[in-house]
């Protein structure tokens, strides 16, 4: 990568770019990747709030980002989906606690799979975490993961 587009040198990129140094397709890139991992942070982020404390708002707001994803994105978040159950089959020594777990993170990756989402699905998913929790959409908007790190500061 350009060392101009490392996201540690932003506002340098930013000056790069009104110079003339860095073109637009290159700043907009930089600008949508780092958007991008941002909202995989964020899903990930909502999961472990979910699959831990079973909280429905969590569960809300990952799926409302998986729904924004694009497809590569979301076949990003259910490789970590799956990569999560296998953990946690592997490491929780009690059956209860396991098979609660790996329930709620098997159906985050049923709704997932069940079909290609289109961009009204992601404003009525969005719609509801409105309803249920402002902040967590608000956290959504600015591609902001920390809200759930504020939140449930235990957990991380």
């Amino acid at each position: 990568m350009d060392n101009r587009l490392n996201p540690a040198n932003s506002k340098s990129l930013f000056n790069h770019f009104i110079t003339g140094e860095v073109s637009i397709v290159s700043f907009l890139k930089f600008l949508l990747f780092r958007q991008s991992k941002r909202i995989v942070q964020y899903f990930s982020n909502a999961v472990r709030v979910y699959v831990l404390k079973g909280e429905e708002e969590a569960r809300c707001a990952a799926l409302a980002a998986a729904k924004i994803a694009g497809k590569k994105q979301r076949k990003t978040m259910v490789n970590l989906l799956s990569q999560m159950n296998s953990n946690v089959m592997l490491k929780y020594p009690d059956k209860s606690a396991r098979d609660t777990l790996s329930h709620r993170i098997l159906s985050l990756i049923n709704d997932m799979e069940s079909r290609d989402w289109n961009p009204a699905d992601a404003d009525d998913e969005k719609n509801k975490l409105s309803k249920i929790n402002a902040e967590y959409l608000s956290g959504l908007d600015q591609a902001d993961p920390s809200i759930f790190i504020k939140k449930h500061p235990k957990l991380f």
